[in-house]
C-alpha cells in the first residue's frame, strides 16, 4: 500500500472519522507501525493538529477525562476500608448492648429476689468484749452459706445502759454503727447480723457508752469474722 493508494481512497480522512470498517482500520494502523515515515508523508500530524486546534476553538473537549475522585484506585480502598470500620463499629455496639442487657437482666433478677441471700441457718454467740488488752475474735458465718448471727455482747460490767456500737473493716473502711443500743436485763447488748451482708475478711467492733452529752467512751472490742 503506497502514499498514492492511500490518498485515492480517503484512508487518512476516512480513518480519521472513524469511517473504515475494522478489518481495514486495523490494516491501516499495521501499515503505518510498520512504516512510520508514511505518517509524515500522508500528513498525518498537520491532520491531527488541524482536528484538535479545531475541537479547542470550538470547545469541544476531546482531552481524556480524568476519573471522578471516587473511581480513584486510592478512593475505592478508601471507601472499602470505611465501610470495614463501620462494619466493626456496628458489631462491637451489638456486643456491647447484648452484655448490657445481659447485666441488666441479671441485676434485674438479683432485685427481684433480693439483694441479700436468705441465711440458711441461724446461731447464738454469747462473746466477752476485750478492755484493755487483745480483742478476741469470733466468726459469725460465712459469705456463700450466709448464717443468721444473734451476737451477745456482755456488757454486764458497764453501769450506762445506753451503748453505740461502730464496725469497721481491718483495714479502717467503716461498714456500719449501730446507735441507741440498749443492754438487756442480763447485761447483754444484742445484734444480729446476715454474714451474707459482709465480705469474706475481718472486722473490729467497738462498744462504746452513750454519755449525757451523747458522746461515746469506748468500753470493750472484739473482732468477728467472716468465711468465703
Amino acid at each position: 500500500m503506497d502514499v498514492k493508494i492511500i490518498e485515492q481512497k480517503q484512508l487518512v480522512e476516512r480513518y480519521l472519522f472513524g469511517r473504515l470498517s475494522p478489518p481495514e482500520a486495523k490494516f491501516f494502523e499495521q501499515v503505518v507501525r510498520k512504516s512510520p515515515e508514511l505518517a509524515e508523508r500522508m500528513g498525518l500530524p498537520q491532520a491531527l493538529k488541524r482536528t484538535m486546534h479545531l475541537l479547542d476553538e470550538t470547545n469541544t473537549e476531546w482531552r481524556e477525562r480524568a476519573p471522578p475522585f471516587w473511581q480513584q484506585p486510592w478512593a475505592v480502598a478508601g471507601l472499602a476500608a470505611l465501610a470495614l470500620l463501620f462494619a466493626a463499629l456496628a458489631l462491637s455496639l451489638w456486643s456491647g448492648k447484648s452484655s448490657l442487657q445481659s447485666r441488666y437482666a441479671d441485676l434485674e433478677s438479683k432485685a427481684a429476689g433480693g439483694l441479700l441471700v436468705a441465711p440458711t441457718r441461724s446461731s447464738t454467740l454469747n462473746v466477752a468484749p476485750g478492755r484493755g488488752g487483745a480483742a478476741p475474735s469470733y466468726a459469725i458465718g460465712s459469705r456463700s452459706n450466709p448464717t443468721m448471727a444473734e451476737v451477745r455482747f456482755d456488757v454486764s460490767y458497764v453501769k450506762t445502759n445506753l451503748f453505740k456500737v461502730v464496725i469497721t473493716r481491718d483495714d479502717g473502711t467503716f461498714w456500719g454503727r449501730f446507735e441507741n443500743q440498749v443492754k438487756d436485763s442480763n447485761g447483754n447488748l444484742r445484734l444480729a447480723f446476715n454474714s451474707g451482708a459482709f465480705a469474706a475478711g475481718s472486722y473490729d467492733v467497738s462498744l462504746q457508752a452513750v454519755n449525757l452529752r451523747g458522746e461515746g467512751e469506748p468500753v470493750g472490742k472484739l473482732k468477728i469474722s467472716v468465711a468465703p
